[in-house]
């Protein structure tokens, strides 16, 4: 058995099994920071994000049992329950919207554009991608799966993921263009 917990944690994680909402708090608190940034990558803004946290906190809450017995990174835990969590968010959101995961030609990285802008520039770009584009995104680039295994969480074919992270790549590049085309026209050049 692989137990490893903080003294803090570990007081938390047995009031959380206690269902203590003070150690709930603290706990939420304590990762509250970190949790809605991995959310806000899936999310099309920051009441979504929040959305799927609190939803991915009712799990950690549902499940910390087990969780205290088996042991394990605290963190690492609850991080990969937030990401599963914003997928099957992503997921609801596609079959209820009726969005179509479509195939498409590859286009090609622009890269030296983006190197100038600022990580949240970059965050709301990538936020205005479609419910499936910017899952695939963020499973390929950010959380590193191969398509075999996105196709299997998104419930789409290995292709299909491939098509949309290709299409992600460039809408992002269409967009990235528009945005410097309208800032050079700001700055007079």
């Amino acid at each position: 058995m692989y137990i490893s917990f903080s003294k803090v944690e570990e007081e938390l994680i047995r009031g959380c099994v206690k269902n203590e909402r003070l150690a709930q708090k603290q706990l939420y608190e304590r990762f509250y920071g970190k949790m809605i940034g991995v959310c806000m990558r899936y999310a099309t803004n920051r009441s979504q994000a929040t959305e799927m946290l609190n939803l991915g906190f009712f799990k950690v809450f549902k499940t910390i049992e087990s969780f205290s017995k088996r042991g394990g990174n605290l963190e690492a835990w609850i991080y990969r329950i937030m990401v599963n969590t914003a997928i099957d968010y992503l997921r609801s959101e596609i079959r209820n919207a009726n969005t179509d995961l479509e195939k498409t030609v590859y286009a090609e990285d622009s890269s030296s554009v983006i190197s100038d802008m600022t990580a949240e520039e970059i965050l709301e770009l990538v936020n205005r991608l479609t419910p499936g584009y910017r899952a695939v995104f963020n499973l390929y680039v950010v959380e590193g799966y191969n398509h075999s295994e996105i196709g299997e969480l998104l419930g789409i074919s290995e292709g299909t993921s491939k098509s949309n992270l290709a299409k992600a790549r460039a809408r992002l590049q269409a967009m990235i263009i528009e945005q410097n085309k309208v800032n050079l026209t700001a700055y007079g050049k």
